[in-house]
């Protein structure tokens, strides 16, 4: 098997995890469950000098009273930092009673696991898979139904994780089958959950129902119905939509293309007033970082990444004079949704009052990356244009189009992707390529 290469500054042992050795040691021991290949099942890593966090996902999925098989492990520097975790975790009790596995230590590897659906920073994410608590918790996102007429089929009710950032959120696809006391009636429901930190569950919750009310009459665009909070205000709920996502092989790819661009368009122009997104000289010095982090990774480029960094900070003033508009903030593909109608946008954690510009250079960069012509990014933005009351310069969408591409260049060392060192050195030859080239 080749090395897979990895930062310097990782923790000894992930070289060990990635390469599969490390795991098969664990389960030898009993402590973590069988997988294929561990490089496919990680759906979540972010490697820190001083620790590394990865999530690993199993084989087995999840009933209403069993969590999907997951693993959270934490690699730290040294033995003090792994065994002071190891003892928070075993104070706050987070074992499942229906998991097969427990919280363990690797004293060697200075390696800690805990088992889903564990997660310190987010205790009620086990009362999802309490069907008890789980009764009470979704029951005001049920409308008009209530548990005096209606019973919960536990043996047809399911949840399958879809997104897991540890210690931040989870995001869960549940069906949900009821059956009438009374009546020969049953119901079903899907449901897209999300449960958080306490940190960070109250701005998202409010965001979430705002957007939802504000684009309940829009012509071009639709988003996920809010449809309620739990009691213990830890988890909400949108409708779950079914759909496609855009397939830019299709004959008509041109015709969806220019959909999405007046549905951006129209977002772009609610009048809602929420959190701000980071002023001109915030997200320079955002730049200033991502650059130093990516030279911390591909040391041989510092002097190509610091470049890069100068010329894209020369252009943010450009922003200074550009009003704001109800932006989505981490808009890609996989953030729209097909339907026989209208397009659904999706997931609304970083949306605030930001540029437009920034939208559009996410997605033209989509397109840029799935290794489609620069005609469908033109199309996308003259769609857009043809709908917005302030048209966007050349120089915005070379922005934002820059930023993008910056802020998306770790994605291959996220996925594991063997050749994510020179995945990484063409995120300068292309940012090189806009500059020369202009945004559009």
């Amino acid at each position: 098997m080749s090395r897979f290469p990895l930062p310097s500054y990782s923790p000894a042992a992930l070289a060990a995890l990635i390469s599969g050795d490390l795991w098969s040691t664990w389960q030898k021991e009993g402590w973590v469950f069988e997988i294929p290949d561990l490089k496919s099942s990680v759906t979540y890593i972010r490697n820190k000098p001083e620790s590394c966090r990865l999530f690993v996902n199993g084989p087995v999925e999840g009933t209403a009273e069993t969590a999907p098989q997951g693993m959270n492990i934490r690699l730290f520097s040294n033995l003090e930092a792994a065994k002071s975790f190891h003892s928070k975790l075993l104070s706050k009790n987070l074992t499942s009673s229906q998991g097969d596995f427990a919280p363990f230590i690797d004293t060697e590897a200075f390696a800690v696991g805990l088992p889903f659906p564990g997660d310190e920073e987010i205790p009620q994410l086990r009362r999802i898979f309490e069907p008890s608590r789980f009764r009470r918790l979704i029951e005001p996102m049920l409308g008009t139904i209530t548990y005096d007429h209606w019973r919960l089929q536990r043996s047809l009710t399911r949840h399958k994780l879809v997104a897991y950032k540890p210690g931040r959120r989870a995001v869960l696809r549940t069906k949900v089958k009821l059956r009438n006391l009374q009546e020969d009636l049953k119901v079903r429901k899907l449901m897209h959950l999300k449960v958080e930190n306490r940190v960070s569950i109250s701005k998202s919750r409010n965001l979430a129902l705002s957007i939802s009310h504000a684009t309940e009459n829009c012509k071009h665009i639709r988003t996920p119905k809010f449809l309620g909070t739990s009691p213990a205000m830890n988890i909400f709920g949108h409708e779950w939509i079914e759909g496609q996502h855009p397939d830019l092989d299709s004959s008509g790819i041109g015709e969806v293309i220019q959909q999405i661009g007046k549905a951006l368009n129209e977002f772009h122009q609610i009048p809602l007033e929420i959190s701000t997104h980071s002023p001109p000289q915030i997200l320079a010095k955002e730049i200033e970082q991502t650059v130093e982090d990516l030279a911390e990774m591909l040391p041989d480029y510092r002097f190509d990444f610091l470049n890069l960094a100068k010329q894209i900070k020369s252009l943010i003033p450009t922003l200074n004079l550009v009003p704001s508009v109800l932006a989505h903030g981490d808009l890609h593909l996989n953030q729209i949704l097909l339907t026989d109608a209208t397009p659904y946008l999706l997931d609304f954690d970083r949306a605030g009052r930001g540029y437009a510009c920034m939208d559009l250079g996410s997605i033209m960069e989509d397109l840029s990356n799935l290794g489609k012509s620069e005609s469908l990014s033109k199309l996308l933005f003259e769609s857009y244009q043809s709908a917005t009351p302030r048209p966007i310069s050349d120089n915005e969408i070379l922005v934002g189009r820059l930023v993008a591409c910056l802020r998306r260049s770790f994605q291959p060392f996220r996925s594991l992707s063997p050749t994510w060192m020179s995945e990484m050195e063409e995120t300068v030859r292309h940012c090189e390529s806009l500059l020369k080239k202009g945004g559009i």
